[in-house]
């Protein structure tokens, strides 16, 4: 990859997905697709969100690489390579968590018709897909293709992928801890 920032960051994605696969892979499906309150999502709905975004952000990159150009006009500014979190930012502000939009929900379909290692799968292909679209773009380059995107500041591709890990991690966390919350109402 040329872009030694977006290695990074699709290394910490990897690094995030290894920790807590573990855990994700020894819930049943009655587990994964548990609500624990109605209208929260179950741990299956905040995984199959991640691979949701992964998609959407795979899909903006292919219509912002048009931008190549624009990008290499651009490329002797520095450009930024990290991000901060816009989804604890949010929280800070509203006293709440950000809501997705209704493209990023997961569909009442899927509950119970996908497992875990289903969904990880296709985390790991969109994963491939996406460092197969990037890894050929120059970090100055990369550094200057602008996603319209006002929520998160306007990222650059780099502070999209550095935003997309920080995304995981989030929903991780969250997982995490209904795994922890739900863990003595079917063990017992």
């Amino acid at each position: 990859m040329k872009s030694n920032s977006m290695m990074k960051h699709f290394h910490t994605l990897q690094e995030q997905r290894a920790h807590y696969m573990p855990s994700i892979h020894a819930l049943s499906q009655k587990e994964l697709w548990y609500r624990s309150e109605e209208g929260k999502w179950s741990i299956g709905e905040h995984f199959y969100h991640l691979y949701l975004i992964l998609r959407m952000l795979k899909t903006a990159t292919k219509c912002s690489l048009l931008l190549i150009p624009y990008a290499k006009m651009r490329r002797n500014k520095p450009p930024a390579t990290e991000i901060h979190d816009i989804y604890e930012e949010y929280k800070h502000k509203k006293g709440k968590g950000m809501k997705a939009p209704g493209i990023l929900v997961p569909s009442q379909k899927i509950q119970y018709s996908l497992n875990s290692k289903d969904i990880e799968q296709f985390l790991i292909n969109d994963t491939m897909a996406m460092k197969s679209l990037v890894e050929g773009i120059e970090e100055d380059i990369a550094g200057h293709i602008i996603f319209p995107d006002p929520i998160a500041h306007y990222p650059n591709l780099i502070q999209a992928i550095h935003l997309l890990a920080i995304h995981e991690r989030h929903h991780f966390d969250i997982i995490e801890r209904l795994i922890g919350a739900n863990h003595f109402m079917f063990r017992s």
